[in-house]
């Protein structure tokens, strides 16, 4: 199956619209870009790998995620989902397990990270 030109060109836009968003849906988010991916394309399936650690979209046959199409050497390392993966992955969020790093004070080369129980509900 080719990959479709809009979804490719939806996910470069997105992922270039800001620094961190290449990291938010790699380390967290995965699952939401899903959501996103299946509020434009209703027939889009969420796909997981083996160990439940990255999830992928599928859409008319083609692995999607936020680097664009995936090329996986072993075509089980992707499976469809089920109804209580897909429960548990609603609780995912890069924002609820990641810290933002900074960098360090010019002062007192402490990390400057922001505080997430300040910004998640």
């Amino acid at each position: 199956m080719r990959a479709n030109t809009k979804i490719l060109k939806f996910l470069k836009a997105l992922k270039d619209s800001d620094y961190f968003i290449r990291y938010i849906y790699t380390q967290g988010g995965c699952y939401q870009l899903y959501k996103v991916l299946k509020a434009l394309y209703p027939q889009a399936k969420p796909y997981s790998n083996t160990y439940m650690a990255h999830v992928a979209t599928m859409i008319d046959g083609v692995l999607y995620d936020i680097d664009g199409r995936i090329k996986s050497c072993d075509p089980n390392e992707f499976v469809l989902m089920t109804k209580e993966q897909m429960e548990e992955a609603e609780s995912w969020s890069f924002a609820k397990n990641n810290d933002l790093y900074y960098g360090e004070c010019p002062v007192c080369e402490e990390p400057i990270r922001i505080d997430r129980s300040k910004l998640i509900d």
